[in-house]
């Protein structure tokens, strides 16, 4: 696995802006966007299970769909996926599915747990060996990273601040 590039760090940076945006429009702290070999970038994706009822519509899934849109299912293979908070479980295994040669994310499991999204439970236990994909995944820990986390606890449960 590769060194992240200023591509990605500048796409993750943005994507937490986008993601603060989402927050204060009513939505959880998760943006994915995909970052194609050849430098494009497309659409970013949000979370949009409260609003659709589809489970599925995490931000990350969301924004792969829309890659395979834009670019068709050979399109997206070989792209690095960019999550303002890690990926749960079933996202990486649908990025894998999908041919994401890479995952970086912004937040990790266990501090997106800690302010309230504890998702770490729809991860391989009992000695089932993770994907690689998940095992290289890497943090960019960006700038402003925790800030969609932390808004999102003060509009929705200020009393726990």
């Amino acid at each position: 696995m590769s060194e992240p590039t200023r591509a990605a760090w500048d796409l993750m940076t943005k994507a937490v802006e986008l993601c603060i945006h989402h927050v204060d429009s009513g939505g959880p702290p998760f943006v994915g966007q995909l970052l194609h070999s050849d430098g494009q970038v497309s659409a970013p994706g949000v979370n949009l299970v409260l609003e659709t009822g589809d489970p599925t519509a995490h931000a990350e899934i969301t924004a792969i769909r829309q890659a395979v849109r834009e670019h068709g299912p050979a399109g997206v293979r070989g792209a690095v996926l960019l999550a303002t908070g890690e990926p749960c479980g079933m996202c990486y295994r649908f990025a894998a599915a999908h041919g994401i040669a890479e995952v970086h994310y912004a937040v990790g499991r266990d501090t997106a747990a800690a302010w309230g999204f504890d998702y770490r439970s729809g991860y391989p236990s009992g000695g089932t060996e993770p994907l690689s994909l998940e095992r290289d995944a890497r943090q960019l820990p960006v700038r402003r990273a925790l800030v969609p986390f932390t808004r999102y606890r003060a509009l929705h449960h200020p009393a726990s601040i």
